[in-house]
């Protein structure tokens, strides 16, 4: 009886397997008459030791692979993945490929563009075994949206039957995993375990799906557990990381873990702790950043207030659950320069987004009060807490303006209205000449706060009513009225 196993198929494109060096003979010394048990074991046991000298030389020359299908049978000659994983993750890229064929419009763009993400990280020789799970899921998922479900707003959560992760929209990038949201789901499933009271039912399964599920998802990177983004994004190219996202994934493993302390939660501690290499390494493998956390892995001197506030929450609570030394040590480096920045993000009646300037919006702003009342708390630094309630009020107070003068303005002859404006606000400006004709009318969205100017004609002397109408981001209203002074045309 023939004990030789050949190496799987190879299908179309892939690179086919060296044979087994001496195949016939060792096929016919084996059914040679008169071997001896002991012979037979020599023999397929050499036969046995061919085969693996086999798979590991294919397996070194597909290391200069730069294909997917070439990514696919290097994790499976190394037994990074099984014989069955190798060929279901073959048939979810050949399903794709022909659901793109078959696509037209805007489906067939999105879901070839996550088909060349796939490839680009071939291309890039970064197709490894451990981003295997999350890229191929990522392929499997837009293929099953594309081709059965309506056409998404830009930005729209989406999830399936039976898989709690929950994946975003990104126009012209297709569907992406966003770990954000999901580990955001594990906390508050955890929450609801750890609290007493009958609005918090614990719902311990659900809560063990996801945390599983997102342990799958995580990525090998430089010896630490991560949870990548494959999706371009701003000036960075796939695989990149958030210091955000890292911190809120170990935080709700460590909630996760405490909660679930009888089952499996020794199992989701170790891989909070895991995940805490990225604090360790500098960017773009890791995030940090000096005494600080970079938001984007690919974008170091960004600071974005909200994701550098959440980090130091999800890292002070890792070290509280767990009591890691690390992670406090982790949590004590970036959290005084994150104290100190705050007067920055603040302008005395919003908050800054980023350090360059942009103006949050009315939902990032209350994340951001979130934040800074979670602080608070954990740490009871004054900085923290005043920060909190006066962004707190801001969202209470309307916009606020002032007019400069305006000065020798004459009849058919240009002036410009300056005023100042507290907070980003929709703006109406109108002015009327004393008869009440309107002379003067702007809608202007999204006007951010500072100094603005608006050209107006006077086509009549005497004094106007000038009327500007300003709505914040929480809709509180502010109104200034003045009286502007034209003169008459000057003599020539």
């Amino acid at each position: 009886m023939t004990v030789l196993v050949a190496l799987a198929f190879a299908g179309p494109g892939d690179p086919r397997p060296a044979p087994p060096a001496r195949a016939a003979s060792v096929v016919h010394s084996l059914d040679a008459p008169g071997l001896t048990a002991a012979a037979r074991a020599r023999v397929a046991k050499r036969a046995a030791a061919r085969r693996e000298a086999a798979r590991h030389a294919e397996a070194r020359r597909l290391r200069r692979s730069t294909t997917v299908r070439g990514a696919l049978r290097r994790a499976w000659l190394s037994r990074a993945i099984s014989r069955r994983r190798y060929e279901s993750l073959r048939r979810t890229w050949w399903r794709a490929e022909q659901a793109v064929r078959r696509l037209g419009g805007t489906r067939r763009a999105e879901l070839a563009s996550v088909l060349a993400i796939a490839e680009r990280l071939a291309r890039a020789r970064v197709l490894t075994a451990s981003r295997l799970e999350p890229v191929f899921l990522t392929i499997r998922r837009n293929r099953e949206f594309w081709t059965t479900r309506p056409l998404p707003a830009p930005r729209a959560r989406v999830s399936f039957r039976g898989d709690p992760l929950v994946f975003e929209y990104y126009a012209g990038r297709g569907l992406a995993i966003q770990p954000l949201a999901s580990f955001g789901r594990a906390n508050a499933l955890a929450a609801s375990c750890v609290r007493t009271g009958a609005r918090h039912r614990c719902r311990p399964a659900a809560l063990r799906r996801l945390l599983d599920r997102m342990v799958a998802m995580g990525s090998e990177r430089g010896g630490f557990l991560a949870w990548e983004h494959f999706f371009s994004f701003g000036s960075g190219a796939p695989p990149w990381i958030s210091a955000m996202t890292q911190a809120t994934g170990a935080q709700a493993l460590a909630r996760g873990g405490r909660a679930l302390a009888a089952g499996r939660g020794a199992r989701y501690t170790r891989a909070a702790r895991r995940a805490l290499g990225a604090f360790d390494a500098p960017p773009p493998l890791g995030v940090a950043v000096g005494a600080r956390y970079a938001m984007y892995s690919f974008a170091p001197d960004l600071r974005v207030l909200n994701g550098e506030l959440q980090t130091l929450i999800g890292l002070r609570d890792v070290a509280r659950i767990t009591g890691s030394g690390r992670a406090r040590r982790m949590f004590d480096r970036a959290e005084p320069a994150a104290r100190r920045a705050l007067r920055g993000f603040d302008t005395g009646a919003w908050s800054l987004y980023s350090a360059d300037g942009k103006e949050s919006t009315l939902g990032y702003h209350r994340l951001v009060a979130g934040f800074l009342g979670g602080l608070c708390r954990r740490t009871g630094a004054p900085a923290y807490c005043a920060a909190g309630r006066r962004f707190e009020r801001y969202v209470r107070e309307p916009p606020r303006m002032h007019v400069r003068a305006l000065r020798k303005a004459r009849v058919r002859q240009r002036a410009t209205i300056r005023f100042t404006l507290s907070k980003v606000s929709d703006v109406m400006l109108e002015v009327r000449d004393r008869r009440g004709r309107v002379t003067l009318s702007r809608g202007l969205r999204a006007l951010p706060h500072g100094r603005h100017n608006v050209a107006w004609m006077p086509r009549r002397s005497g004094r106007h009513r000038l009327r500007i109408v300003a709505i914040g981001p929480a809709e509180t209203r502010g109104v200034l009225r003045r009286t502007l002074t034209v003169r008459a045309a000057a003599q020539r």
